[in-house]
This record gives C-alpha cells, sequence and structure tokens, in this order.
C-alpha cells in the first residue's frame, strides 16, 4: 500500500520581510539516519521519545520522513502500517526551529500522504505533546478499538496515550491545514477574528472577503502593493516574491497562514 517513491512537497515560510525559509517535506534515506538519530536525542533523553539507536534509524530510514531546510534535516516522524490503520511514531521538531509551523506543515503532509495511501484513519501514542495533538484533530481512544498486532506492541509502563483522526486530503498540501486545526486569522486595527477557510486562494482574498480595506494590484507577488505588516505568526508563500517587503511586512497575494496569524490593519 506504500508508494516506493513520494512526491517531494516544497515550502516557502517567511515571518515577515525579505528573509525566507524554504523548507521540503520528502521520505527519508539511509543518509539521514545520523541527523534523525541527533534530531530525535533530546526527547529519548527526556523520556518523550522511546529509545531508539542510531542502527535503528538507519534499518527503518525509508519508514521516516523529514522536513530540511538548507539540507538540513529539522522535523522527522515514521509511519508504520498496520491492516486498518496507519500510525505516526517518533514525531520529533528541533527545538531551534519550534514556533515556525514545521510541525504543523509536517503533520499535514503525513496524514494527506496517508489519505493517498486509503488509510481513512491514523494513530498516535503520546505522553507530553497529548494538547499539541488534539487541537490538530485527534481524539483518545480506547486501547480496546486498536488492531491486535498494535496491542502487542504496547508498553503498559510509560503511560502513553493513543489518539485518533481522520486523514485528510487536498489539491494541495498545505490546504490540509485547515482540516487540521482551526487558524484565526486576528485584523488588529480593524479588532475582528477570523477562522481561516481553506477555500480562500490567499490571505488577501480572505481579508477582502471580510470587509477590510487593503491596497492590491498584481495579486502575483510581484508590485509589492499588499504588503502589510505581520504582527505575529508564519504564513506559507505559494510562489516566491519578485519583490523583497520591508521588513515585517508580508505579501498577502501570495500567502496563506502556517500558524496563527496577527495582521496590523
Amino acid at each position: 500500500m506504500r508508494p516506493n517513491t513520494v512526491r517531494a512537497i516544497n515550502a516557502i515560510f517567511s515571518r515577515g520581510g525579505d528573509e525566507l525559509i524554504h523548507a521540503t517535506f520528502r521520505r527519508g534515506r539511509v543518509t539521514d539516519a545520523q541527523a534523525m538519530y541527533e534530531l530525535s536525542l533530546p526527547f529519548i533523553e527526556s523520556g518523550n521519545l522511546i529509545v531508539r539507536k542510531r542502527e535503528l534509524f538507519e534499518q527503518v530510514a525509508e519508514d521516516f520522513y523529514v522536513v530540511e531546510i538548507d539540507r538540513t534535516v529539522v522535523a522527522c516522524a515514521g509511519i508504520r502500517s498496520f491492516t486498518e490503520m496507519a500510525e505516526l511514531f517518533n514525531v520529533a521538531v528541533d527545538r531551534r526551529w519550534q514556533g515556525l509551523g514545521l510541525g504543523r506543515f509536517l503533520l499535514a503532509s503525513l496524514v494527506s500522504l496517508l489519505r493517498e495511501q486509503d488509510f481513512a484513519t491514523v494513530l498516535v501514542f503520546t505522553q507530553s505533546t497529548l494538547g499539541w495533538f488534539v487541537r490538530h484533530g485527534f481524539t483518545p481512544v480506547d486501547m480496546a478499538v486498536l488492531p491486535a498486532e498494535r496491542l502487542a506492541l504496547v508498553d503498559p509502563d510509560r503511560g502513553s496515550v493513543p489518539l485518533v483522526r481522520s486523514t485528510v486530503g487536498g489539491a494541495e498540501v498545505l490546504e490540509s491545514l485547515a482540516e487540521l486545526t482551526e487558524v484565526t486569522i486576528e485584523f488588529a486595527k480593524a479588532g475582528h477574528a477570523y477562522p481561516w477557510e481553506g477555500k480562500f486562494d490567499s490571505l488577501l482574498q480572505f481579508t477582502e472577503h471580510h470587509g477590510i480595506e487593503v491596497d492590491s494590484l498584481c495579486w502575483g507577488g510581484v508590485c509589492g502593493t499588499c504588503a502589510v505588516r505581520l504582527k505575529h505568526g508564519t504564513v506559507n508563500y505559494q510562489v516566491a516574491p519578485e519583490i523583497d517587503p520591508e521588513e515585517g511586512e508580508v505579501l498577502l497575494c501570495i500567502a496563506l497562514p502556517l500558524t496563527h496569524v496577527v495582521l496590523d490593519l
């Protein structure tokens, strides 16, 4: 059921200004084993992840998926499949990159991939990150409903909680973010906040739909007319902008929210 090749997903993140972060989601490789091990090690040492030696990452490298920035692995997670569902395991994001929305990007990519592979349900076991997964649509489930082959692997001494959610799918992976969890777009000057809806093509379209006035012209990241100060959050650019906005500003016409966003409008 798992394909031999998985399409890489490229994303351009911005927190405002001309500094762009280029991230890629792709399938793991044997050459990633050391990087995935080092990334996971702090979480293994804290007890949040079970102990996995470097050699194991090498053996199961192709069961992992990673996010890399500047050819450096900054997030990873494994997938194991059972008869009725698939499970995410060893979900880790480099602490130096947390808060950017990489975890949501990784999760959206994984649950969309599982939909493509005809899995309807995804499972995760967690201790300390239960709240984060619940915010992303996972709900606790009774152990009794899990496949027998997964129950055989449970270590009751860890006290991990099983959670499940449905997989999601869209024409583009980042469209699936709206299905994972509610993201709010706040207009600071207007004093309004609205939940993001995946049907909108850009933050500019969303802004105009809600009656917030903003100048615009090209709708393609070329002219810079719709540049607005981003007070909080991270956006994903659908294409690379052809103009560098001022520090702290984003181009609404090519931007989609990756996290909760506060705009100076």
